[in-house]
């Protein structure tokens, strides 16, 4: 706020509004998973509206959402790597899963928030394809 960083500023105060939303629709205080998701969520508005603001030309709706991108990449932790999805995905298939959703749900448990849920299916389903 000293700094006078309106973007930074306005998209903190968004990010913990819905996380003050969520706390009163659990009756608790959020955890780690849930701000993440969150956090997740607040950069895909961010990333919809951006291509909303091309299809319309709108130079300054741009700038403003990719600093507001630029503000929620900040905050949220390093996704799982490929390579780390993969060899976890080899692992289980080794050890007789050989179905998409027992290993979603497997690699989910173990990544938890880090896992991008994209890219973990797409990986899935060209090992599986592979057995």
């Amino acid at each position: 706020m000293k700094a006078r960083d309106t973007a930074r500023m306005m998209t903190i105060r968004g990010v913990l509004t819905e996380i003050s939303r969520l706390e009163k629709d659990v009756r608790r205080e959020a955890n780690e998973a849930e701000i993440v998701q969150i956090l997740k969520r607040e950069r895909a508005r961010r990333e919809e509206a951006l291509g909303f603001a091309r299809q319309g030309n709108r130079q300054d709706l741009i700038d403003q959402n990719q600093a507001e991108a630029r503000v929620l990449d900040s905050y949220i932790p390093a996704g799982a790597g490929a390579d780390e999805i993969r060899a976890a995905i080899e692992s289980m298939i080794a050890g007789g899963i050989n179905q998409i959703g027992p290993v979603m749900k497997a690699l989910r448990d173990q990544f938890g928030a880090r896992l991008d849920g994209k890219l973990a299916s797409d990986l899935v389903k060209e090992a599986l394809a592979r057995k």
